[in-house]
């Protein structure tokens, strides 16, 4: 009976041990969540827009008031857009700050985290691959490694990965729970997409391959662990030569691998009373081929607008890529989701219910940034905006981007009822 009372008393100490631990480190979060916030400069804030081509000259500054106000309006401390047309960069932009405490202004140069935007870059790294013969779409998991991580991944191939349709779960419906704890903490390095891949290895699977959609960032990676073992190359060695080299880019590049750019952003979080504190230190490494890349608007659009380049990815192959993927049942996926890509054979939000017009884009969010790369095929044009922030809703900062499309459009006769391309 004594022994049985010392237990029980250990056990109550133990108890009560913990549950103090569980209230401090709740005092906690709830104190630090209301501490460091701080006002946004009433001040005017900087912005610069440069034109690489005189046909834009007279519309900038209309598109620079754009940005200006979407910033202003949405409390947000930086942004970047840029335009492409026709393979070239004609205009880029920045409003507001890239770091509030250093009073460094937010540039064509300023490097942001890019979230999914992420997924698109990756499609175009394995598009180059398929072009080379490297790999195939229907390439299946095993075709390539000799060994998967989890052998319920070995029968599924690239394209569904890329397309969501494999049966990867997302963050919230992984059952590895270490890998959980992993991947929301953010805080780890990892040194190779393999090791990231780590985190969900001993998950179950929400389907068979082919049979559902479910959006999530797992399946990209392992695509781009496919890519590596067939090209023989790391996932960044394959940015460097299949995007960054060819296209004459300083970015797209790994967050968290190696010193980080001199002209990266700070991140921040803000309030809707205009308030701000920095976002926190996070390590995206453990989804560089899905979510964790670095990048700059002005290399985001040429990234895009090589995609119209046959020397670069041939219609064949671009054609493939943009059509959304369809189940094993034959029914197209629920959201129309293509191989790396999202797609709308006929937007009207752009010019109207009489003007449809093609769009192929992709955006991210990612701790204290949000990212919109959009191309518009027939139109031969690609806008990119970047925030160092998270606003309430995608639209909120995203939303400048039609207006802006729609000044650069009209400049050159690209309204869709007008559009050609180059011969």
């Amino acid at each position: 009976m004594k022994v049985l009372k010392h237990i029980l008393l250990l056990l109550g100490g133990f108890i009560g041990v913990v549950a103090a631990l569980a209230l401090g480190v709740t005092l906690y979060v709830i104190i630090n969540a209301q501490m460091g916030w701080r006002d946004l400069p009433d001040e005017d804030a900087p912005q610069h827009a440069d034109v690489y081509d005189e046909r834009f000259a007279d519309i900038s500054d209309s598109a620079l008031a754009l940005l200006a106000a979407m910033r202003r309006e949405e409390g947000v401390p930086g942004a970047t857009a840029a335009v492409a047309v026709d393979g070239q960069l004609v205009w880029a932009a920045g409003v507001g700050w890239a770091d509030l405490d250093t009073n460094t202004p937010a540039t064509p140069d300023t490097v942001f985290r890019i979230g999914s935007t992420s997924k698109a870059i990756t499609a175009t790294v394995i598009a180059r691959l398929t072009e080379a013969g490297v790999l195939d779409l229907d390439d299946t998991v095993d075709a390539h490694v000799a060994t998967p991580p989890n052998p319920n991944w070995g029968p599924m191939e690239i394209d569904q990965l890329l397309s969501h349709t494999a049966g990867f779960p997302g963050y919230e419906e992984n059952t590895d729970w270490a890998g959980v704890y992993a991947s929301l903490r953010m805080s780890r390095q990892y040194d190779s997409i393999e090791e990231g891949l780590g985190l969900v290895d001993g998950s179950d699977l929400l389907y068979a391959p082919g049979e559902d959609f479910h959006y999530n960032s797992f399946d990209v990676n392992l695509a781009a662990f496919v890519a590596e073992q067939a090209s023989g190359q790391s996932y960044a060695r394959l940015l460097e030569e299949q995007v960054r080299r060819p296209l004459g880019l300083e970015t797209p590049i790994p967050a968290d691998l190696g010193p980080a750019p001199d002209s990266l952003a700070t991140f921040y979080l803000i309030r809707d009373n205009g308030e701000y504190r920095n976002r926190g230190q996070v390590n995206v490494s453990q989804r560089w081929a899905s979510g964790g890349l670095y990048s700059r608007s002005v290399d985001l659009v040429r990234v895009a607008s090589a995609w119209l380049d046959d020397d670069y990815i041939s219609e064949t192959t671009r054609e493939r890529f943009w059509t959304p993927m369809t189940l094993s049942s034959g029914e197209m996926n629920e959201q129309g989701y293509a191989i790396g890509w999202r797609t709308n054979p006929e937007s009207t939000t752009r010019f109207g219910e009489d003007a449809p017009v093609r769009i192929v884009h992709h955006g991210g969010v990612s701790r204290g940034a949000m990212s919109w790369l959009i191309l518009y095929p027939e139109l031969g044009m690609a806008v990119a905006v970047n925030i160092n922030t998270e606003t309430e809703e995608f639209g909120d900062f995203s939303s400048v981007e039609p207006e802006i499309t729609r000044l650069f459009a009209e400049a050159v006769g690209r309204t869709p009822e007008n559009a050609r391309l180059p011969d």
